[in-house]
Formats: structure tokens, sequence, C-alpha cells
């Protein structure tokens, strides 16, 4: 009751601090710095709109906080008013409230902070804002992590006493979040949470999940220190240590901090989320001596995926004609456990080894000489963890409410010792809920049961080995090109970006133009093509036979506004789409300064402009652009001058370095290919020479094709194409 009537005062006092309530405004000014200072190059408007603006107010804010509580530490120090106010109350109390109360202003200033770009926010984001993932946003990274720097900060003052003491181990604390060594760091980032990108269509809780478990870590670890610190509050105006040894008779601080503390490493020690292996990827020496009589002849796997835990129930039933002699190995996710192993319905031993790595965990079994022909049963569950390799650039393995993915063993075992007789000898049965639309091994899967519960239960013929599964809000629009069938799968939540600029009919349009042009799209297999619009949390797209992904960001709205990219949204996405010949998913090109595969496809899209909107309309929205911007990089002072760029602060380097590689990529390079246009005789030539670099593109897979390549097939040189 004591803490309580003194936390009221404290509340009551700080709510009237000018201190306190300068702080107020500067933490609520703070979000929207992040867009300022630094320029976003995401996409993904969640990013942009409620990631950037949140994580910037979170370290800014924490920042404002702990030098407020310093201030409010040091206020009786400083004024010289602790002997009386010990003689009063013990301090230690005093400090409880005081922290409390503190934290709970910064808690409504959250809120408010949350409240006021909330009306910004959603005009922004118009379709695609969410009013529960935006709030959980602030609540998961700012708010936790303000309680956690506000602990640290006072915990520091009641150990040293001295504010400049304190200033400096909270500074160094600082340090090691944004020091190189946590750059990637989900867990050592406490004060800048580490978090890979958002996706708008098929959004992601993983990423608020890990958020809020580190969260947790940190403020048990803050807790932990900060009821130390109490140990350390003078007594009878004595020194650190003498109060230590006095105060440390108090087992009800002492027990709390020290299992505070314990908790918090247990959590970071044994984390669910990211596998617990090398940081880089091995090479995994696999190779055994199989017999080609150990074979299996048909594979059962039921899966029943639960997105609200995001964990999985499954299992695999294998039909094998003759068992390995010898010790049997199986691969599968960290994350999780094999319940059960059967082997003609008995009970079979096995011991997981914990080895994680890239993303996989090794489990031995023997099977008994049995006749051949006999069922191995594998039981398992859990919730998936990424592969540490991949951990900071992508999230591959998550069972969310919105969007599932899981790849390789996220998906089933991995069966070291057998050979597969037959080439579909899976059977895949697959729970999921009933408005997620699902991609087995990069394919659409189309037959399903409805169990009336919510869920469906969909089955398909697949290899042994799934490498991909993939579920979220779908629209499926299936139309001819000729004699191809193309299914254009993209995210529900972009329907009406696609229906008002008609992309099925610029679908048609690309492909028509590109196949009459440069060749068929190699990654169309037996006349039927998915065309599937990947989540931004994956690293890039792929494409495979008959299915070609790209990335969602191609409808993101400030995409489709790219001006360097074409003059409308349509023609934003038609570049876009004919990366898909001149790209990673295409003809692999080098990143050289005056080559790229941006400045192939800019050329492609103003051909195909050319012929779809006439020869004024492309020389005016392309043409006439490129020598605009052109002109104006030969006449830039620092590019005639380069000897005093070299004099500018290297951060002014660096961004006019970006201009110049944006230029020379956009509108350098089509002015150049044009100019190759000319010299080789014309358009058609120039078809002629662009058929027969994509038909090569397999001798370029490895060192990629560059700019010299392409002046040989032109038959020219470097300075025929210089431009004056």
């Amino acid at each position: 009751m004591r803490l309580f009537s003194f936390y009221r005062v404290e509340l009551k006092r700080l709510l009237l601090s000018r201190t306190v309530f300068i702080a107020a405004v500067l933490s609520t000014l703070s979000p929207p710095l992040g867009n300022l200072i630094f320029e976003s190059s995401s996409r993904v408007m969640s990013a942009r709109y409620i990631l950037t603006p949140v994580l910037t107010g979170t370290t800014a804010g924490a920042i404002v906080w702990a030098v407020v509580m310093i201030m409010e530490a040091d206020r009786l120090q400083r004024s010289g008013v602790h002997i009386l106010t010990d003689a009063i109350a013990p301090p230690a109390l005093l400090s409880a409230a005081r922290t409390l109360a503190l934290m709970t202003i910064a808690a409504f200033v959250t809120l408010f902070t949350a409240l006021v770009y909330l009306p910004c926010t959603a005009t922004k984001m118009s379709y695609l804002f969410s009013p529960g993932f935006y709030f959980a946003n602030f609540v998961i990274f700012m708010l936790p992590t303000w309680w956690v720097s506000i602990l640290f900060a006072d915990a520091f003052y009641q150990i040293t006493r001295r504010v400049e003491l304190s200033v400096l181990l909270y500074i160094a604390l600082v340090g090691a979040s944004v020091s190189g060594i946590a750059a990637s760091g989900y867990f050592i980032r406490w004060i800048n949470p580490f978090v890979i990108t958002y996706s708008d269509g098929f959004p992601s809780v993983w990423p608020l999940r890990i958020g809020l478990y580190t969260r947790i870590i940190w403020l048990g670890i803050a807790l932990g220190v900060w009821l130390l610190s109490v140990l350390c509050v003078r007594r009878y105006q004595k020194g650190l240590l003498f109060s230590m040894r006095k105060n440390m008779k108090k087992i009800s601080i002492l027990a709390p901090a020290i299992l505070s503390a314990a908790v918090a490493v247990f959590l970071w020690k044994y984390q669910p989320f990211i596998d617990h292996g090398p940081d880089d990827y091995v090479y995994l020496d696999t190779d055994m001596e199989i017999d080609d009589a150990n074979r299996i002849s048909a594979i059962q796997y039921s899966l029943k995926l639960n997105p609200a835990a995001g964990t999985i129930s499954a299992r695999a039933e294998y039909d094998i004609q003759v068992p390995y002699n010898g010790e049997n190995l199986l691969y599968l996710n960290p994350g999780y456990t094999i319940t059960k192993m059967t082997y003609n319905g008995e009970d079979v031993p096995f011991r997981t080894v914990a080895n994680d790595i890239n993303g996989q965990c090794p489990t031995y079994f023997s099977l008994p000489e049995q006749p051949f022909y006999k069922t191995l049963v594998v039981e398992y569950s859990g919730f998936p963890t990424q592969a540490k390799v991949w951990a900071s650039s992508s999230v591959h393995d998550t069972i969310d409410r919105d969007f599932i993915s899981l790849s390789a063993t996220a998906v089933v075992p991995l069966l070291e010792n057998y050979y597969t007789g037959v080439k579909n000898a899976a059977i895949a049965d697959i729970t999921i809920p009933d408005n997620l639309t699902p991609f087995l091994n990069y394919n659409l899967m189309t037959d399903f049961v409805d169990n009336g519960d919510g869920t469906r239960t969909w089955k398909t013929n697949c290899p042994k080995y799934i490498s991909d599964f993939t579920a979220g809000y779908y629209t499926i629009d299936t139309f001819q090109v000729g004699d191809l069938t193309v299914d254009f799968a993209y995210g529900t939540a972009y329907r009406d970006i696609v229906m008002e600029n008609d992309i099925q009919q610029t679908i048609i349009d690309i492909l028509t133009y590109c196949s009459e042009h440069y060749g068929e799209l190699f990654s169309a297999d037996h006349n039927h093509l998915l065309l599937r619009q990947e989540s931004s949390m994956y690293m890039g797209g792929y494409a495979i036979h008959g299915v070609s992904t790209w990335f969602e960001t191609v409808l993101a709205p400030d995409t489709l506004s790219d001006k360097d990219k074409g003059a409308s949204a349509t023609e934003v996405f038609i570049h876009e789409m004919i990366h898909q010949w001149w790209g990673g998913l295409g003809l692999s090109c080098t990143n050289e300064e005056l080559w790229s595969s941006e400045g192939l496809t800019v050329y492609s899209t103003y051909r195909l402009v050319r012929e779809k909107y006439g020869e004024l309309y492309a020389q005016q929205y392309y043409v006439d652009a490129w020598k605009e911007s052109v002109d104006n990089q030969n006449r830039s002072f620092y590019n005639r001058h380069p000897e005093y760029l070299a004099l500018l602060p290297e951060q002014y380097q660096a961004q006019i370095a970006s201009a110049n590689r944006g230029i020379n990529r956009y509108q350098r390079m089509p002015l150049m290919i044009l100019k190759a246009e000319e010299l080789v005789g014309g358009a058609d030539r120039m078809d002629e020479i662009l058929r027969r670099m994509y038909a090569d593109q397999d001798q370029f897979h490895e060192n990629g094709f560059g700019f010299t390549d392409f002046l040989q097939y032109c038959g020219l040189t470097k300075e025929d194409l210089t431009l004056e």
C-alpha cells in the first residue's frame, strides 16, 4: 500500500514536470524523422509508413526517457533533500514509485503517439491499412523498449550515484546495441530492434512474434539489473560495498533479481525462432553407400497446420521395399520434435542430435530386419525455426493466420538412405484455413475437401522431397495468350490495383510482344505458365519450369509511380514483368557501371510502348526524358570536376554516386542501346541480336552477360556508343 501511495504522489508530480512534458513532446515528434532523415528504399507501404517511424520513435524515445530518468533520479541528491526524504521513506521504495510512475507516463505517451499518426498512416496506406497491426507495432516495439531504457537508466544511477557515470554506462550499452556486432542480431539489439521488412499483401506476424519475444527478454534483463541496483541503495551514509553487504540480506529483492535475469538468459539461449547452428552456410557431406534395393515404393504425408499457434502436426508414412542395413538418417526442422516412430507397427528407437545446420537437424535410427514392404511412420510436430544463414535477410519458415511459408525440412522429413522408384511417389494431404490458396513445390494445388470447420484438406501427388509450401490470400486469374495458358496469382489485397490498371491485358501484351521479339519465356512449360506474386519477406523471385514469380512490390503504389521505369503505372508494370527476360529470372546480366538488366528492360519497355502507343508518345515520355537526365548529369559541376567531388564528405560523395548509377542504368544505357539500334541497322536487326542473346543465356549463367558481350553481339566498340 505504501508503494501505491508513493506512486500516486510521484505520478502527479511528474505529470506537472516541465522536463517530462518536453520529453513527451520530443518522443511524439520523433517517429517521422525516420523517413525524413533516412531515405527508405523499401516499396512496402507497411514498412515505410509503420515500421520505419515506429523503430525511429522507439530508439529516439528510449534515449529521451533515459535522460529524464537519470535527471529525476538525481533530483533529490542534486538539491540535497535526500537526507530528509531518506528519513521519511525508504530510498528503494521511493525509487520504485518514481520508476513505475515514469513507465506509466511512457505508456500514455506511446498510446498518444500512435493516435496522433493514425489518421495520416491510414490515409497513406488506404485499403492496405490494418488498425490491429498498426497498434501492435507500438505496443510490441516502442513501449517495452522505453521501459527497458528507463529501468537501465535508473539502475545505473542507483549503482553509481553519479550522473556522468550513469550516462557513460548507458552510452556503452547503447553502443553495444548499435555496433557492427549486433548489426543483424535479433536478440542483441535492445534499443534498435531488428526487423527485416513487412509485407502488404501477405502479412506475417513472425516479425511481431520475435519482436515481442526479444522485448520480453530485455525486460527480464533490465528488471533483474534494476532489482540488483536496489541492493546498491546507500545505507547509513555508507559507500557502495557496505550498503550492498547490508542489503544482500533482503532475499525478497535478491531472489526475484536473480530469477528475472535467469529467465531472460534461459529464453535467450533456447529461443525457438532461429536455429542455433553456424552463422555461415555449411555444405553437408551426406554421401552414403546405398544399395539400389533400398527403395521407397510409396509415401503418404499428412500435415495439419495451426496458424493461431504457428505450429504444425504431421505424419509421414514410407512404404519401404528393403530397409537400409545400418544407421538410417533423416533431417527435420530444428523446431520440430519427433513424437513417435514406428516400423511395421512396432516402436523404433531414435536419437536426435542437437546439431542445427542450415535450418535442419539430424535424427538417427535403425530398422529391424523385417520382411519386405513394411511401413515406416514418423510423427512430428512443433514450431518451425528459421535457418540462421537466411534469418537476417528473409523469412522462409512461418505459419501465420494470413500467410504460410515452409521450405524443405520445415515441410516434411528428408530421408537420406533411400531411392524412390516412382517420379511422383508421394501423396500429400495438407489441412489449412479455408481462406488460403496453397502452392506445393511452387505449383497451384487444386483438389480439396471442405472440412466444415473453417479448414480445407488439400490433396495432391508430389515428389518424395518437398522443397516449398506456400499459402496466402491469393486471387487466381486464368487466361490464354495464344496457345499458352496463364494462371496469374496475386495477393487479393492488390485486386483493385490489378483492375484499375488492366494488368491482365498488360500481361497479354508483354507475353505476346516479348515472345515474338526475343523468344518464348524459358520458364513456361507445356503451354502453361504460373505467374505468382511473391511476399516481400522473401529474398527475390525465381523461375522454374512452368512457374515464374515476381516480387510483391511490383504492384506497390510507390513502384507504379516510379517515373524512371515508365510514364504510367501500367508501363512500370510492363518494365517489371520484362525482367522475366532481362534479369535474375532470365538473362543473367552483370552489374557494371554502364550495364545492367535495368537498361535492357527500360529499352524493351520503350520499344513495346512505341509499338502500342506510337512514336510520338514514346519519344516524349522516354527518349526525351532520357536525354534530359543525361544532359543534367553531364552538366553537373561535380561530374565535370571530379577533383572537387573528392573533397566532399563521404556521405555526399555516396549520394552523388548513387544518383549517377541510377541515371546510368535507367537513362544513359537505354540511350546507348538506342544508338546501337541505329548503328546495327534498325529495330528489326536489334531484335535479332537480343533474340540471340536470350537464346544463348546458358553460356552466361555463371559470369553474367556484360557490356563487352553486348558490344561483341552488335559488332561495335565502346567508342561507337559514346553519347555526345
